[in-house]
């Protein structure tokens, strides 16, 4: 048959199938059968990969190459797609694999009222400790790149232990002699204080005498930050006197205070100094 094709000129390729084989003698009457073979080529590992086939389907090719393929590899076009000259193949290895990481939990900071402290009193009552979670994480890489990550599963191995700030709740109370008699105190504070008058030299364009309480300006009637001395609140200063926390001022924010004075002359003298300012117990 061979040497038939061969006076005939009849070409034949690689992957040909001659039925009846090329070694075959002729006889008398003979037909022979040529089932030509298609060109292909495969992508596989970073290879091109050409040949010539009479696979039918995708994965006869595959099978005929001798690339093998893991659970999860991607096939273009499918395994059962027929073969046609021509066509390109691509293999992409998909690997899976799962890991896990530990992530640090960061732990809380939380304020306690602590009875037997003293008011004022700050302090650290139990240091803080951060917990641990595990992730697992399901990683999938195609041909050795990675292209998705996805949380799985998640599990606090350990808690987070907060951190405990004690604040002082419990109020003591002192006393101390002064020019008004004995006092009962609970805090002192580090003031600077400026005096005013209730009349229009002070007060204008403000000049009804009434503090922002409704309480009548003057002497023993002083302003305040509410933000640091609650209104209402009674207290004692010295070189003033006893007074009551009753009125606010705009320029009266912070550790400051404002004395009232029954003249312009009073307020006048006494100016601007730096004062104790004794909060009374109740």
């Amino acid at each position: 048959v061979a040497a038939a094709l061969k006076t005939l000129q009849v070409p034949l390729w690689q992957g040909d199938l001659v039925t009846p084989g090329l070694s075959h003698p002729l006889e008398h009457g003979m037909t022979v059968t040529i089932e030509r073979s298609v060109a292909v080529s495969v992508e596989v590992d970073g290879r091109r990969l050409t040949a010539r086939t009479l696979s039918g389907t995708v994965a006869d090719l595959l099978r005929e190459l001798g690339v093998t393929l893991g659970p999860h590899d991607r096939v273009t076009p499918g395994l059962t797609t027929e073969v046609t000259p021509l066509m390109q193949v691509r293999v992409t290895r998909v690997r899976v694999e799962e890991v896990t990481v530990q992530e640090e939990i960061p732990f809380e900071t939380w304020r306690w009222a602590e009875p037997r402290w003293e008011k004022g009193r700050v302090g650290l009552l139990r240091e803080g400790s951060p917990g641990l979670r595990e992730n697992v994480f399901r990683l999938v890489y195609e041909d050795g790149r990675l292209v998705r990550r996805e949380l799985v599963a998640s599990r606090v191995v350990r808690e987070p232990r907060a951190r405990i700030i004690g604040v002082g709740t419990k109020v003591l109370v002192h006393t101390l002699r002064t020019r008004a008699g004995v006092i009962r105190y609970t805090e002192v504070k580090d003031m600077v204080a400026t005096a005013y008058y209730p009349g229009p030299e002070s007060t204008a364009p403000w000049t009804d005498g009434l503090t922002y309480t409704c309480v009548k300006a003057g002497l023993g009637v002083v302003a305040v930050d509410p933000e640091v001395i609650p209104l209402g609140t009674r207290l004692y200063i010295p070189g003033y006197g006893l007074a009551v926390a009753a009125d606010i001022g705009g320029a009266i924010k912070g550790n400051r205070i404002d004395l009232g004075f029954d003249t312009y002359r009073e307020a006048i003298m006494y100016g601007k100094r730096k004062v104790k300012v004794y909060i009374l117990a109740e």
